[in-house]
C-alpha cells in the first residue's frame, strides 16, 4: 500500500541505528571516523576549512586512519 505523504520517509518508517562515530584532530581540523571490529578507525568525513584537506588520500572518505593519527 503506497503511503501519499508530505513528509520524507525519513520521518513515519523506522530507521537503522546510526553508528557511533568518533571525532579525532589531524592536521587540516577534525575528522569523524567510524570503529571497526579490529579497532581500527575508517574516515568517515573531515571537517576542514583547508581546500586541501580534501585532496589528501589519507584523509579520503573510506580510507583507515594511519595509527598515528588513531590515538
Amino acid at each position: 500500500m503506497p503511503i501519499h505523504s508530505i513528509l520524507p520517509p525519513e520521518a513515519y518508517l523506522p530507521q537503522d541505528p546510526t553508528p557511533e562515530q568518533v571525532c579525532k584532530r589531524c592536521p587540516y581540523g577534525f575528522v569523524d571516523c567510524l570503529p571497526l571490529p579490529d579497532g581500527r578507525l575508517q574516515v568517515s568525513r573531515i571537517i576542514s576549512t583547508d581546500p586541501a584537506a580534501y585532496l589528501d588520500p589519507v584523509f579520503t572518505p573510506g580510507a583507515i586512519l594511519p595509527p598515528t593519527l588513531q590515538s
